[in-house]
């Protein structure tokens, strides 16, 4: 009985080298139609293809082969295309590159330094220094057509005075600025002067406790202003580590432009005195503020009837 098989083989695409082992076939029984039969000394026969590429050889048989080698020729690729047309890759100068997107000078000093300890460490919790009403006088004054109130220091000075028609405010505040807005020194006895004058144009004066100022900050026009007497400071630490510098340290650092220098002014009886707790608040507060001693000025100043021991205020200079 004769043995006979058959093997379709569908070739659709290029570049293939395709090879079909098949049993053999009954002698005399080897009939080839697209190729020769290995092994042969001779070479396989090319099959055709057409000539634009692509398209379909259909089906192929083969009968009675051992073997069945094809071979196609690769096609050599060629690419019709520009780089330097390419999207993305348009050329152009290198200060245009870089002015795309100017970069940023300070981040890599925020990241080097967000690790660092500032050397100029804020104090917010320290509450040494009163902000806004540092007295509330009270008076229960009734019938009267008109007052005055004067605050008056320990030298007879008027620091403040209001006036008005009608009872007087239950509560009349005072934030330690005189009428010209300047601020009152620490270290002297105030006290609180009512004048009350009825309908008949008859007066008569009140006269409160006396009461002292603590040490206070208030809001200039060139920035912070921290007042605070002599006695006061020393009480609070005195040429070691203050509290009280370290606040004033603290807000001039945090609302001061670091290069405006600031002026310690130091008021006393006499100049020796004024110049002497000068330079120690100085030498204090150097190493607290931004700048250190250079950025310090000392304004000495001798007045009369100043507080035993002086009075300092510290604010940025006027700009001249």
């Amino acid at each position: 009985m004769e043995t006979k098989r058959t093997f379709v083989c569908i070739l659709t695409g290029l570049g293939i080298c395709l090879v079909v082992a098949l049993p053999a076939a009954a002698a005399g029984k080897a009939p080839f139609t697209v190729a020769s039969v290995s092994p042969s000394t001779t070479p396989p026969a090319p099959i055709g293809l057409p000539a634009q590429g692509g398209g379909s050889l259909g089906s192929l048989t083969v009968e009675g082969a051992s073997q069945v080698r094809i071979h196609f020729e690769r096609p050599q690729l060629k690419l019709d295309l520009d780089p330097m047309a390419a999207p993305g890759l348009e050329t152009e100068s290198t200060l245009a590159i870089v002015e795309r997107k100017r970069p940023d000078l300070m981040l890599p000093l925020l990241e080097d330094s967000a690790l660092e300890r500032a050397v100029r460490t804020p104090h917010p919790w320290v509450t040494g220094f009163a902000v806004g009403t540092l007295a509330r006088l009270r008076q229960d004054v009734k019938g009267i057509a008109g007052w005055q109130l004067e605050i008056i220091d320990a030298r007879g000075t008027v620091a403040r005075r209001q006036a008005g028609e009608g009872t007087p405010p239950g509560e009349i505040t005072w934030d330690g600025l005189g009428d010209d807005g300047s601020p009152a020194p620490c270290g002297l006895a105030y006290a609180p002067v009512l004048t009350a004058r009825d309908k008949a144009g008859n007066t008569r004066r009140f006269v409160g406790a006396s009461f002292s100022l603590p040490a206070y900050r208030v809001e200039a026009a060139t920035g912070p202003c921290l007042l605070f007497s002599a006695e006061q400071w020393r009480a609070d630490g005195g040429r070691g580590v203050s509290p009280l510098l370290v606040e004033a340290a603290t807000v001039l650092n945090l609302h001061t432009d670091p290069d405006r220098p600031l002026v310690v002014t130091a008021s006393a009886p006499t100049a020796d005195e004024a110049e002497s707790i000068g330079r120690e608040v100085i030498e204090a507060l150097a190493p607290l503020v931004g700048g250190g001693d250079k950025r310090l000025e000392l304004d000495a100043r001798v007045v009369p009837g100043a507080p035993a021991g002086g009075t300092v205020q510290v604010a940025p200079r006027v700009s001249t």
